[in-house]
């Protein structure tokens, strides 16, 4: 492992889970702010370009693109006509490119949060099949009073019979 995980390790501990007292907003909450601390997309080239040169090329560009549209201007019908089956395909592999990326950032997305709540199902299953158990065994201790009484009932039906006959007799 190295040194940049076990720092991000130690800054990023494992999210605690109270069993006797589970909170699932909070958990959620916890799940949320993990993600949100987990390293971003990376920082634009154009970060580290200075302001004043920025701007020149983009003026520059401005001038260039208004010359060029000017030179072709008369000739613009023809190219939109030999361009139009080009822009067509391109559009479409454009929109079929952002939705395919669309698709694969919420995929990245869900697939962390799901691993967080994936372990909180397993937990809360777990508890449940501990809690479970726990009543099976008192349903079949109280089951087994239950039939201890029944007969101590039985024997003392049995012996006020028995009382009754002797005193009647």
């Amino acid at each position: 492992m190295s040194q940049e995980k076990k720092e991000r390790a130690r800054e990023d501990p494992a999210i605690e889970i109270d069993y006797d007292h589970i909170d699932v907003a909070r958990i959620m909450d916890e799940i949320k702010k993990k993600i949100a601390r987990q390293p971003g997309p990376k920082r634009s080239f154009l970060a580290d370009v200075e302001p004043e040169r920025l701007e020149e090329a983009q003026g520059l560009r401005k001038k260039i693109k208004r010359i060029m549209l000017k030179i072709m201007s008369p000739f613009s019908p023809l190219i939109k006509l030999l361009i139009l089956p080009v822009y067509e395909e391109h559009r479409q592999t454009v929109l079929i490119l952002d939705n395919a990326n669309k698709k694969l950032d919420r995929l990245i997305y869900i697939t962390e949060r799901e691993r967080e709540y994936i372990k909180l199902l397993h937990n809360l299953c777990h508890n449940l099949v501990v809690e479970i158990s726990k009543l099976k065994i008192e349903e079949d201790v109280l089951k087994t009073k239950m039939q201890i009484m029944e007969k101590d009932f039985e024997f003392l039906g049995k012996r006020e019979r028995a009382l009754e006959r002797e005193i009647f007799r």
